[in-house]
C-alpha cells in the first residue's frame, strides 16, 4: 500500500468516517505486536490466529487510517513512520484499556494506580504517602514497580504505567519530554556513607581530596549516581577513587559499609534513613555533592485519574523526604 498524502486521508476518513469505529481491540495489538516480534507471522502466532487472517487485519488497520502502518522487509515486516507515531498514541489507550481490566478485577469501587519509582523513593517518600493518605481515608490500590529511569519511562510510554516518581536525566531525548506532563517535587542530593566507627566519621569537615582514602563501594560506571560522584573530581583535576566493590544497589552498599570499613555513596535520604537505625555515619563535606530534581511525571495527551491527581497533590504538599 502506498503511502497516502493528507488531504487523501481526510477525503478517506469523511467518506467513510465509521472506519476506525469498526477496529476491534485485536486491530490496535498487532501495531504492538509486529512492534515486538518484527513479523506478521510471529504476531499471528502469538495471537493465534492464521496468516491471512492477520494480513486482512491489517489491510482493515491501514485502511481505517489511510495510511501504510507497517513496511514489509525481508526479515519481516516493520512499522512505517506513521505506523510508529500511530502506535506511540494506541499503546496509551492499550495501558488504559488494561489499566480498567485489571482495576475491575478485584475491588472495584477503589481505584487503582500503576506507580513507577526509583528505589530511593521507597526508602521514606513511599511509606510516608501511602501513611498519609490512609489517614486521609483516600488510599487507591497501588501496583508499585521499581526500576530506572529509562525504564520507567519507557513503561509510562507504553501504558503500562499511570505515573512515575523519578528524575529526567540530560540524555533523555526532547522529542520524548513534549509528550510528558512534569511536575517539580524535591532536590535529591547525593551523600557519603561510612561505618559508626571509621575515622572520616569523627571529622567536622572532609574535603575531596580526603575521600581518596576508601576503601569504596560505588555503583557501576554508566549510572547516574557514579557520575555525579565522580564529576567533582574531575572539575578539580583529580582522578575519581577507584572502587574496590561495585554494587548497583544502594540498600546493599550501605548494609556493606555497615558491616566494613568502607566509603559509599546513595540518596542522602537513604543515608539519613540508614543513620536513624544506627547503621551508618554521613559524612560531613565540606562541599556537597550536586543534587537532582525529583519530578511527578504522567503522559501529557492521557487522561489522569483522580487518584494519580490526588497521589501528585500529596507529594507536592510533603515537600523534601
Amino acid at each position: 500500500m502506498a503511502t497516502v498524502s493528507p488531504a487523501r486521508v481526510a477525503a478517506a476518513r469523511a467518506a467513510h468516517p465509521n472506519r476506525i469505529d469498526r477496529l476491534r481491540i485485536r486491530h490496535l495489538r498487532l501495531l504492538d505486536l509486529v512492534a515486538r516480534t518484527g513479523s506478521l507471522t510471529a504476531a499471528a502466532e502469538v495471537m493465534h490466529i492464521s496468516q491471512p487472517a492477520v494480513t486482512k487485519m491489517l489491510q482493515e488497520l491501514e485502511q481505517a487510517f489511510g495510511c501504510t502502518l507497517i513496511e514489509r522487509t525481508t526479515r519481516g515486516g516493520r512499522l512505517s513512520p506513521a505506523g510508529e507515531r500511530a502506535l506511540e498514541r494506541l499503546r496509551i489507550a492499550l495501558g488504559a484499556l488494561d489499566a480498567a481490566s485489571e482495576a475491575l478485577a478485584a475491588r472495584p469501587e477503589i481505584p487503582l494506580v500503576r506507580m513507577g519509582v526509583l528505589p530511593l523513593v521507597g526508602v521514606s517518600v513511599l511509606p510516608r504517602l501511602i501513611a498519609t493518605l490512609s489517614q486521609q481515608g483516600v488510599l487507591p490500590r497501588l501496583q508499585v514497580r521499581e526500576h530506572t529511569v529509562s525504564g520507567l519511562l519507557g513503561l509510562l510510554a507504553s501504558g503500562e504505567l499511570d505515573c512515575v516518581i523519578g528524575r529526567l536525566e540530560t540524555g533523555h531525548p526532547a522529542q520524548s519530554r513534549e509528550r510528558l506532563a512534569i511536575t517539580a517535587l524535591w532536590d535529591e542530593h547525593l551523600a557519603i556513607a561510612c561505618a559508626r566507627d571509621h575515622p572520616l566519621a569523627r571529622r567536622r569537615e572532609v574535603s575531596l581530596p580526603a575521600l581518596h582514602e576508601g576503601p569504596w563501594i560505588l555503583p557501576p560506571r554508566g549510572t547516574h549516581t557514579r557520575e555525579i560522584f565522580e564529576q567533582p573530581f574531575l572539575d578539580s583535576g583529580q582522578l575519581p577513587p577507584v572502587p574496590h566493590i561495585e554494587s548497583i544497589s544502594f540498600h546493599s552498599s550501605l548494609s556493606m559499609v555497615a558491616a566494613s570499613g568502607f566509603l559509599t555513596v546513595a540518596p542522602a535520604s537513604a543515608v539519613r534513613h540508614y543513620g536513624e537505625t544506627s547503621m551508618v555515619h554521613q559524612v560531613r563535606l565540606r562541599t556537597p555533592f550536586a543534587s537532582g530534581r525529583m519530578v511527578f511525571i504522567t503522559q501529557r495527551d492521557a487522561a489522569v485519574a483522580p487518584a494519580v491527581t490526588l497521589i501528585a497533590d500529596a507529594l507536592r504538599q510533603a515537600g523534601n523526604p
